[in-house]
């Protein structure tokens, strides 16, 4: 009987001492249970302090503790006035930008060629070109294009935009 209350002892001590495996969900900042989320570009953001007259915002550690300054309130990182909420910016630091990293690890960017001159413009934006080119001279290539002679050819340089 003394060894069957032991081993019964035993066992509720070894229980009451183990360490629970699950630890609270981390956010993406790494925070246990912390409130830092994933845009669509990947990015991870904080919370923000929100200046409502100014419209200015700053990303803050904590809520709890943080000293909100005047007109200011906290919002969350998705918050519509947050400018780095899916800004997404391309390999030229254009948000939604058409720029992409080729083989060469060179930023390439989108460009207009006209086909009477034979002739590249690079551009940042392709946001609205088409709308205002004539559509018989002009096309617009994305730096991926298979027909592009830059995408993946290290020995050119990229230009630089207009």
């Amino acid at each position: 009987m003394k060894t069957i209350l032991s081993v019964c002892m035993l066992t509720v001590l070894f229980y009451a001492c183990t360490k629970s495996d699950s630890s609270a969900p981390l956010d993406c900042m790494r925070i246990e249970n912390g409130a830092a989320i994933t845009d669509d570009c990947g990015d991870c953001h904080k919370w923000l302090a929100y200046n409502v007259l100014t419209h200015a915002t700053r990303e803050v550690n904590d809520t709890i503790n943080e000293v909100l300054l005047e007109n200011e309130i906290f919002a969350t990182p998705n918050y519509p006035m947050n400018p780095a909420w899916n800004a997404c910016p391309d390999c030229n630091g254009v948000s939604n930008g058409p720029a992409l990293l080729d083989s060469c690890r060179i930023c390439r960017l989108a460009y207009i060629y006209d086909f009477i001159n034979h002739e590249a413009t690079f551009v940042n934006d392709t946001t609205g070109i088409g709308d205002t080119l004539n559509t018989m001279q002009y096309l617009i290539g994305m730096p991926d294009d298979p027909m592009s002679p830059y995408w993946n050819n290290c020995t050119i340089p990229q230009l630089p935009a207009l």
